[in-house]
């Protein structure tokens, strides 16, 4: 069984996310506090590669062969004064360390619920507050559990579908979600196909383990690793509360 991070996973991760408008938020928020990013989990490189394409320089961590190899493809797409900005690190997010800091450190688009492990999510914390300079700036996103709709679909198989962008093949996306109220635990089961038509051209199928978080949480976790919150938002591009309305929740931190 295939790991959600490689392989056809990886590939897919692009092709899912296609059309986030959090790319432009992250410009924006480069501009105000960069200009020397650290991106924490950095995948294929959909925030970093528009970082280094604005001007700032940025240095990605992941721990995937297969996402960095997909972002140093996509790099060569990019010119070299481009290339020149961007450095790649193979690298566990949860104890890193590469004795320098940062202006701007991030951690986007949920990548703290890929931590499942105890205290991983403070460790996440440790790592970013080891790499943020004295007046530094870490910014943390991620989707505020919508408890009604997991509830709704707990168990329930949903298939979507994809246009793949450069083949015109269609990807369909079988998945299955089971939610652990108590432990706060999604398990995910998730079947990819391609066809061309109906040829099958390949599938891969994948079973993954993610934790939720509450506004509260992450609040209380950012004091324990010596953050003082100095903004928070209820969505990566708009300034709006994190309320019962909102999706996200993103907090804007400096060392305490």
């Amino acid at each position: 069984m295939q790991d959600h991070f490689s392989g056809f996973f990886a590939e897919f991760y692009d092709i899912l996310h296609a059309g986030l408008s959090d790319v432009e938020a992250y410009i924006q928020f480069a501009r105000r506090f960069g200009p020397r990013i650290l991106e924490l989990g950095s995948g294929t490189g959909r925030i970093l590669i528009p970082l280094a394409c604005a001007g700032f320089q940025v240095t990605g961590v992941d721990l995937s062969d297969d996402m960095i190899a997909m972002c140093r493809r996509k790099l060569e797409y990019e010119s070299p004064e481009v290339r020149a900005r961007v450095r790649l690190i193979k690298g566990n997010i949860i104890d890193l360390d590469l004795s320098e800091t940062f202006d701007l450190v991030i951690a986007p688009c949920n990548l703290i619920n890929c931590l499942t492990g105890p205290g991983e999510a403070l460790a996440l914390m440790r790592s970013a507050r080891r790499h943020l300079r004295d007046g530094g700036v870490f910014i943390l996103d991620n989707s505020i559990p919508d408890i009604p709709y997991m509830v709704q679909t707990n168990g329930v198989t949903k298939t979507f579908e994809f246009t793949h962008p450069l083949t015109g093949t269609t990807i369909t996306d079988t998945f299955t979600a089971h939610y652990d109220f108590t432990l706060q635990l999604e398990k995910d089961h998730i079947i990819l196909e391609e066809r061309d038509g109906d040829r099958l051209l390949r599938r891969e199928e994948t079973e993954c383990t993610l934790t939720f978080f509450f506004p509260r949480e992450i609040r209380g976790m950012l004091a324990c690793e010596g953050f003082e919150i100095f903004h928070e938002q209820g969505s990566t591009i708009e300034n709006i509360p994190i309320d019962s309305s909102a999706g996200e929740m993103v907090f804007f931190c400096r060392k305490a």
